[in-house]
């Protein structure tokens, strides 16, 4: 709970962090006792699962074009609690049994965009030594999250080992997911949320990772990742002409 971010919009419970921070010894232990049900029966509330979406306009952005809006989602801030300490064991696991790809940062523990920059002025200063060209194709995945073929998520799953509860309660948490959008004072009717990893859950950072991480394999060539953008590169023997 201590690592929770404060002073952020609340979601349709209405609750803020705060609230929960301020919790006594006897809540906190029902708080518990709630999330625990929810590991142990892989049922999670459906209210945890509906966000409202408030669209957001983008600086300098005209406001008449649908994609000059950053969708913000705001959802449970009790659904949120759960899926951190759902993350934290995933991400202990997935670390801890060496599955996630060596070439990605981002999304990681102790890895920044530093170190994917670090490789790329590492490599062309060697290929430089050498005499050496160095091409980098820069990849950014549009819409990543959004585009998350749920199914085959789940597969991706099953291939890295990840069973039990663990498996069930994601399983549990992308089915049956709501949208509304929020605008000025009204607000829509609910829409089934069918694809993609829910914005604004830490349990996503995740759940991407395991999506897009044998992506770099396809290509046999030196990569560096970095959260959803990649750069794959190729070296050359400079000609002498250019020497």
């Amino acid at each position: 709970m201590k690592k929770l971010k404060l002073r952020k919009s609340p979601g349709p419970d209405r609750l803020h962090n705060e609230m929960l921070l301020h919790l006594g010894l006897e809540g906190k232990k029902v708080l518990l006792k709630l999330i625990n049900k929810t590991w142990g029966t892989s049922i999670i509330p459906s209210a945890w699962k509906t966000a409202i979406v408030a669209p957001i306009l983008k600086k300098g952005k005209p406001a008449e074009d649908v994609k000059s809006y950053r969708p913000i989602h705001l959802t449970f801030c009790l659904g949120k609690l759960a899926e951190r300490m759902i993350n934290n064991r995933l991400y202990w696991w997935l670390e801890s049994n060496k599955i996630l790809n060596p070439n990605r940062a981002g999304f990681r523990t102790g890895q920044q965009t530093e170190d994917s920059c670090f490789v790329l002025v590492r490599r062309s200063l060697m290929d430089s030594r050498r005499i050496k060209n160095t091409t980098a194709v820069f990849v950014d995945l549009q819409q990543a999250y959004d585009r998350v073929w749920r199914k085959g998520h789940l597969w991706k799953m099953r291939e890295v080992k990840i069973h039990g509860r663990l498996y069930q309660w994601v399983k549990y948490f992308l089915v049956k997911r709501m949208i509304q959008t929020k605008i000025n004072n009204g607000i829509s009717s609910k829409l089934i949320h069918k694809e993609g990893l829910p914005q604004g859950s830490s349990l996503s950072c995740t759940l991407f990772l395991i999506f897009i991480n044998d992506l770099p394999d396809v290509v046999q060539t030196e990569k560096a990742l970095y959260a959803d953008d990649l750069v794959f590169l190729a070296h050359q023997q400079a000609s002498r002409h250019q020497c």
